[in-house]
C-alpha cells in the first residue's frame, strides 16, 4: 500500500506474514451451517476467532498476512481497507505469475479464472487492525471440500498453482479435480502431528511461496 495515497508519507504500515498447520477457523459471526464435517470429530482442529468473516481452511502452501495498520490515520472505513487488501493480493499475482486477479462485485477476495485464490478477514479495535488475508499459492485443495468456503457455495476454490499448471479454459478441471481428491495433508483423518510439521515445513520452503512472501510484502508496502 502506498502511504502517499493515505496522506502520511511518514508513516509506514506494518504487516508479518506466515503459515500454519491445518486448521479450519470460524469468524465471529459465522454459520455453522457452512461445516460438513461433524463440529465434535473435526478432520483438522476448528476454532472460532474474532475476525470477520465465514469458514475458512488454512495450511501448508497457504501464504497469511496480518497487516497492522492504524486506520485513524488513512480512512476509518473497513470497506476501504477491505479494497487495499484485495490490491496487495492483485499486484503479487501480476507481479509474480502473470495473473490476471478480479474482484466480484459484492464479495471479499481474489479470484483467477473464476476460482477464489485469496479469502480476507479481518477485525479492528479503536481502529487498529489485526487479522488479514490468506493466499493459496501452493495449498492443497482437498480440505476445502469439507466446508463451503466462506460461506459461497457457487464459486470454488483454487490455488496459484493450479491456476499456473495449465492453460485458463483447463484450470478450472484442474482445480475442482484436486478440490476433490486427497492428499497426506488434506484427507479426511488428518495426519499425525509430526508428518504436519515436516510437511509444513517442506511446502513453506518451496520457492513459490517464498517469492510470493516478498511480492506480498512489497505490494503492501507500496
Amino acid at each position: 500500500m502506498d502511504t502517499k495515497s493515505f496522506g502520511n508519507v511518514w508513516f509506514r504500515p506494518v504487516s508479518t506474514t506466515s503459515w500454519h498447520p491445518p486448521v479450519y477457523t470460524l469468524g465471529a459471526g459465522s454459520s455453522e451451517a457452512h461445516v460438513k464435517f461433524d463440529l465434535q470429530q473435526p478432520p483438522h482442529p476448528l476454532y472460532r476467532t474474532e475476525r470477520g468473516g465465514e469458514v475458512t481452511y488454512h495450511g501448508p502452501g497457504q501464504l497469511v498476512m496480518y497487516p497492522i495498520l492504524d486506520l485513524t490515520r488513512h480512512q476509518q472505513d473497513l470497506h476501504w481497507y477491505l479494497r487495499g487488501l484485495e490490491e496487495v493480493v492483485v499486484r503479487a499475482l501480476a507481479d509474480t505469475s502473470g495473473l490476471q486477479g478480479q474482484r466480484i462485485e459484492g464479495l471479499t477476495g481474489v479470484w483467477v479464472d473464476g476460482h477464489k485464490l485469496a479469502a480476507i478477514g479481518v477485525r479492528a479495535r479503536k481502529w487498529v487492525t489485526y487479522h488479514g488475508l490468506a493466499l493459496n499459492v501452493a495449498t492443497a485443495l482437498g480440505p476445502f471440500k469439507h466446508i463451503t468456503p466462506c460461506g459461497i457455495a457457487d464459486r470454488p476454490v483454487g490455488s496459484v498453482k493450479t491456476a499456473l499448471a495449465r492453460p485458463p479454459a483447463a484450470a478450472a478441471a484442474a482445480a475442482d479435480s484436486e478440490a476433490h481428491g486427497s492428499s497426506n495433508s488434506s484427507s479426511i483423518h488428518g495426519t499425525p502431528q509430526q508428518q504436519q510439521q515436516e510437511d509444513l515445513y517442506a511446502v513453506s520452503s518451496d520457492p513459490l511461496i517464498v517469492e510470493y512472501r516478498g511480492a506480498s510484502t512489497q505490494a503492501w508496502l507500496e
